[in-house]
């Protein structure tokens, strides 16, 4: 069993009224919590529909003054379910012997998204942290709608890093967004809810996180170069027309395509290593297709970080082999967990990956949600991009599910 002193609340709730539900899942954690901890501060992930000041008004009427740090997403996950209807709400309640060793946040991102990693990863340098700390990363995806533009969270996490200089903590996180439309999104800053907004969560050095990725695509075809782009858009594949160039491969017509936005089953992946060496999906950086543009024949990507002359291939979802992995990736990463009880659990799901928007008749994330939450509290939202360690550094994801196990050090 874990230490006494190290346990954590948790609270679920459903209902339309926002600080209703704040309040109803607050009052399960800190139930959970126990009468004998003094809570520290908190982590919530909300559908939505719901208002963030409600939320957070809701949080401190039930709570008091303590620090939420997290952000909408497009469904939450708990042991029990998941759901998406946007008047969700999950709350993890931390006790102050757990309280974070700074909360850090920057603006900015709508200016210059860069600039604000620089700015974050300066200021988590000064606090000179150890090699084997661990930062929850937060930001919101969306800059504007309709129609969406997006924070680009590589250019975010490459700030950051420039930022760091030779600090190297472990960094998880998300992108948020409140709806699978990408309507809008927030997060909380240990303040308030804001916007255009980065914040990071410096846990405490008695936390060590044990990360997986589940990943779920397969190669639709052969590799393929972009041979023009604009930021997001991916204008041609191998000299030709993207929309043309998908339409031929993937045998779909290109009235379909179009009538399909966003596409719930195609990404555009990046392998990082031996091109030739039998696929591997942990290889893969996939890129989500979020729309086509029929009138430049234009592939909209979730994420500008692809280039002229990177090699891709276009990914298609297997629903089987998403719930493979899942089961596969959690089981792995249970079992070679230190002998003491974990923590608690984190699962950060990429929206598309929900029933919701893929189609899929079962629950991609119930083999999580059902051996972590079996074990530990366990807490999870749909996001709009997942932050997790890759080829050395964070890097933001598209269509992943990224599970974090938190145990005590020795």
């Amino acid at each position: 069993m874990q230490e006494e002193s190290a346990s954590v609340g948790v609270g679920y709730a459903r209902h339309a009224d926002a600080k209703t539900v704040a309040r109803s899942a607050a009052r399960q954690a800190r139930e959970q919590l126990g009468a004998d901890r003094r809570p520290g501060w908190v982590l919530v992930f909300a559908g939505g529909q719901h208002d963030a000041a409600e939320l957070h008004q809701g949080l401190q009427q039930e709570l008091g003054a303590l620090p939420v740090v997290g952000g909408c997403g497009a469904g939450v996950i708990s042991g029990e379910a998941a759901g998406t209807s946007g008047y969700e709400c999950g709350v993890m309640l931390f006790p102050d012997t757990l309280a974070p060793q700074a909360i850090v946040g920057v603006d900015g991102l709508d200016r210059d998204e860069a600039e604000a990693g620089r700015r974050l990863g300066a200021e988590l340098r000064a606090l000179e942290l150890s090699p084997d700390t661990t930062l929850l990363l937060f930001y919101d995806s969306v800059h504007s709608a309709p129609p969406p533009v997006l924070h680009v969270g590589s250019r975010l996490l490459d700030g950051l890093y420039e930022g760091l200089g030779d600090c190297a903590p472990q960094v998880i996180g998300a992108g948020t967004l409140t709806d699978l439309g990408l309507s809008g999104s927030y997060v909380f800053d240990g303040r308030r809810a804001c916007r255009h907004t980065a914040v990071a969560v410096v846990l405490p050095r008695a936390l060590q996180g044990h990360v997986a990725v589940m990943h779920g695509c397969t190669p639709a075809s052969d590799f393929l170069e972009i041979t023009r782009l604009e930021g997001p858009r991916v204008l041609e594949l191998d000299g030709r027309p993207a929309l043309s160039v998908v339409e031929e491969r993937l045998g779909i017509p290109r009235s379909e395509l179009i009538a399909r936005q966003p596409l719930p089953s195609l990404t555009l992946g990046e392998k990082h290593s031996d091109p030739y060496a039998p696929f591997n999906e942990s290889q893969y950086v996939n890129r989500l297709v979020i729309a086509v543009d029929p009138a430049d024949e234009a592939l909209v990507l979730f994420e500008a970080d692809f280039h002229a002359g990177s090699r891709v291939q276009l990914m298609s979802y297997e629903p089987w082999r998403m719930i493979e992995s899942a089961q596969e990736q959690t089981r792995g990463l249970l079992a070679g967990l230190p002998p003491q009880a974990p923590a608690f659990g984190l699962y950060i799901d990429c929206a598309g990956r929900s029933m919701a928007f893929s189609g899929m008749e079962e629950d991609e994330a119930a083999p999580v949600r059902q051996q972590v939450g079996a074990l530990c509290p366990f807490l999870g939202f749909y996001s709009g991009v997942e932050i997790a360690p890759f080829l050395g550094r964070a890097r933001p994801l598209d269509w992943t599910g990224v599970l974090v196990v938190f145990t005590h050090r020795p």
